[in-house]
């Protein structure tokens, strides 16, 4: 069966959320496909060799610094019924978009806030795959980047070279211990030596460096975003 990259199919698409039915279908069968071909690039992959190191760079490490902690922003995300959800509690692809605007130098600067409400406006709050769709389509459309799902792990390392910004959404179970626990969040990778990788979690007020292993067996997809 012939199937269609999911950037080629965002290409085509609107800057909202909704995609049309058959669409949507389309965008299921590439995002299936990728998301085997990551998971079986990890079964052979294998780390930098003596010691080879992709360090953050002084200023992006000052800009990971500048950036609020998740936990303290209260913007409105979501409203749904009785249950109201805020940028702290369900807005790490918010925070994380901040960021990427940020490290891009983007033209168009828009503050957290203004995204919160654009998430809300663009129906990515409602959708049942808004965080993917939010990376998929809004953050490379509304800024002017390119964003391409990973394929295979090796894309990782040859991202942080050229100064592409990696983005993987995780399970909490990386950093939770309860295994049922479905909840996810995301890590930005800035840099990697020979024992992980050196990431920006939204959540935290520093860089992490977090092993290899522990990131993949987390992984349920990932981005590479770049100018």
């Amino acid at each position: 069966m012939e199937w269609t990259r999911t950037a080629e199919i965002m290409a085509r698409e609107l800057l909202e959320a909704n995609v049309a039915p058959a669409i949507y279908d389309e965008l299921k069968v590439a995002w299936k496909k990728e998301s085997e071909s990551l998971q079986e690039s990890l079964k052979t992959w294998k780390g930098p060799e003596g010691g080879l190191l992709y360090a953050v760079t002084e200023e992006t490490a000052e800009l990971v610094k500048s950036m609020p902690v998740q936990s303290s922003l209260t913007e409105k995300d979501e409203n749904n019924g009785d249950i109201t959800a805020t940028v702290a509690s369900s807005g790490g692809a918010i925070v994380a978009t901040k960021f990427l605007e940020r490290y891009f130098d983007s033209e168009k600067r828009v503050s957290i806030e203004q995204l919160a409400k654009l998430s809300v406006e663009l129906g990515y709050n409602k959708h049942e795959d808004g965080a993917y769709i939010w990376f998929d389509k809004f953050l490379p459309r509304y800024f002017g980047l390119k964003s391409r799902r990973i394929a295979n792990i090796k894309e990782v390392l040859e991202a942080i070279k050229t100064r592409k910004v990696p983005v993987f959404l995780l399970r909490d179970t990386i950093y939770k211990q309860e295994q049922e626990n479905t909840d996810s969040h995301l890590a930005i990778i800035l840099g990697v030596d020979k024992y992980g990788y050196h990431i920006y979690n939204p959540e935290s007020p520093k860089l992490i460096r977090c092993e290899f292993d522990r990131i993949h067996s987390a992984v349920h997809v990932g981005w590479i975003i770049s100018n």
